[in-house]
């Protein structure tokens, strides 16, 4: 599997405290997950922790699931 697929599902496990199992690309971080307004705003500062970027405000926005966070990670890569 993806390398940055499992620091992402690790970061989220710890983070929104759900087993990784439940983590899948297609799951919405609100519905799937639980998680709120602050528990988004605390991953997002982890991943960018972790992952040594700057994700913009605006983008976080635009989060709805896993795999939308991974597409803006991967995009970060280039």
């Amino acid at each position: 599997m993806d390398e940055m697929l499992e620091k992402l599902k690790k970061l989220i496990a710890d983070k929104l405290e759900v087993e990784e199992e439940k983590i899948t690309p297609e799951a919405s971080f609100r519905q799937d997950l639980g998680a709120d307004s602050l528990d988004l705003y605390e991953l997002v500062y982890a991943i960018e922790e972790e992952m040594g970027i700057q994700i913009p405000d605006d983008q976080t926005n635009e989060f709805e699931t896993v795999q939308d966070a991974l597409n803006f990670l991967k995009s970060q890569q280039k």
